[in-house]
């Protein structure tokens, strides 16, 4: 009865236009009144417990990082040195994009933040090479979901704060299948400029390629600094976050690509997307709190006894309904609302942790670049100008290479748990 009451709710107020955030705590307290056996007191606590987590103070930190590299310039030095890299390829402009998405998303981990800066810089340059635009926006937009996948990772700072499952590993995980997922991307891009006739642009040569190297190495090398201080334990995420903040001001300050005032912009910016995450973070908090104590976990374990048991077809059951939370809802929100509930069936089925883990996050992230909500097809779209259901129509065969990811983590294990334990 209060499960039903719950999500009876929250349903209907997302239906009515409600922001997830405040559907979910609305709905809540709206049970609480109808549950003599709880008292309101669970608010105010969960509202606490929800963000007294140290795990958490990453998330402005990775979200100022990433507001700061397209400040200072680094992202246009990036881009550069990828046309200069793969641009002589077939496609070459929309390899591009996806090498400078794969490395940016190695610094931000945000994907609002990625997606908004390759919108701006690589749009109108593929839209100069004969590129449709409904398909630039797709490419860049799904470039842009690698963020969450390739570590620094702001969805597996959170996935960790909700489990206590180590972020190293978490960032481990993410390597290999944001990887092939990249190069699934080539391969569909490589099929579109094909069959759109894209001319094919000349080599720079090895000079101009060495230069625009050497220039991209300050960019290049933060990955190696966040994620080699977390894995060799010289610092944490948090720590790691700070460092990549105060790298990339001292970069733009010393290439004058900045000034104290873009720095200031640049922390309203973080603060304002913090605030905007941390309300989901508490919200779906308690939420999922009534959602475990009235046993919908119970539930979802008697309704995986209909596959009698076998792991790969419980996990692709799961990946379907997380893709289609992921679709209406928030991914970040999504995933803190839904994992608790489906965290019983890891013990149940002897689930490596790490494994189910890549699986919830490759299966959200992806559900979070689809119709109808597909906030990254938003920004590219409102960024350039490009009506929405032309990217909507190009958006799916991207979809199709994350899903194909996601089944071959689903069947092999071992492109997840081997990096990190290996670590």
């Amino acid at each position: 009865m209060m499960l039903a009451i719950l999500f009876g709710v929250f349903f209907l107020l997302l239906f009515l236009g409600m922001p997830v955030a405040y559907g979910m705590v609305i709905s809540s307290v709206i049970t609480l009144l109808f549950d003599s056996s709880l008292t309101g007191i669970i608010i105010p606590q969960k509202l606490f417990t929800g963000m007294d987590s140290f795990s958490l103070m990453a998330v402005p930190f990775f979200m100022l990082a990433g507001t700061l590299m397209e400040k200072s310039g680094i992202t246009d030095i990036l881009v550069n040195w990828a046309k200069s890299l793969v641009g002589h390829f077939k496609g070459g402009v929309g390899h591009a994009t996806i090498v400078t998405g794969v490395v940016m998303a190695g610094v931000s981990g945000s994907a609002n933040a990625d997606t908004s800066a390759l919108s701006s810089i690589l749009v109108p340059i593929m839209r100069k090479d004969g590129y449709d635009d409904g398909y630039s926006c797709a490419l860049v937009s799904s470039c842009g979901a690698l963020g969450p996948i390739i570590p620094p990772s702001i969805m597996m700072v959170l996935y960790s704060g909700v489990t206590s499952i180590a972020i190293g590993k978490l960032f481990m995980a993410g390597v290999v299948p944001g990887l092939i997922i990249a190069l699934g991307y080539m391969l569909v891009n490589a099929i579109y400029a094909r069959r759109a006739n894209i001319v094919k642009s000349k080599f720079v040569g090895w000079k101009t390629l060495g230069h625009d190297t050497l220039r991209a190495v300050p960019a290049l090398i933060m990955p190696v600094i966040i994620i080699g201080g977390i894995l060799s334990g010289a610092t944490t995420a948090t720590e790691a976050g700070v460092i990549a903040c105060v790298y990339s001001i001292i970069y733009g300050l010393i290439r004058k690509t900045m000034n104290v005032n873009q720095v200031w912009e640049c922390f309203k910016d973080a603060v304002h997307g913090t605030t905007n995450c941390m309300i989901v973070v508490v919200f779906a908090g308690i939420f999922g709190t009534l959602a475990t104590n009235y046993n919908l976990s119970k539930v979802v374990l008697a309704a995986s006894q209909v596959f009698h048991g076998n792991p790969y077809l419980i996990l692709i059951f799961i990946s379907i309904i997380l893709y289609i939370a992921g679709m209406f809802i928030d991914s970040n929100a999504a995933m803190l609302m839904l994992v608790p509930i489906f965290t019983p069936l890891i013990a149940e089925y002897g689930f490596d942790p790490i494994y189910f883990a890549m699986v919830c996050i490759l299966t959200l992230d992806m559900g979070g670049m689809s119709p109808p909500v597909g906030l990254l097809m938003y920004i590219s779209a409102s960024i350039t100008d490009t009506p929405l259901e032309k990217v909507v129509k190009n958006i799916f065969q991207f979809i199709a290479v994350n899903y194909s990811v996601t089944l071959l983590v689903i069947f092999i294990p071992a492109l997840v748990t081997w990096l990190p334990y290996l670590m």
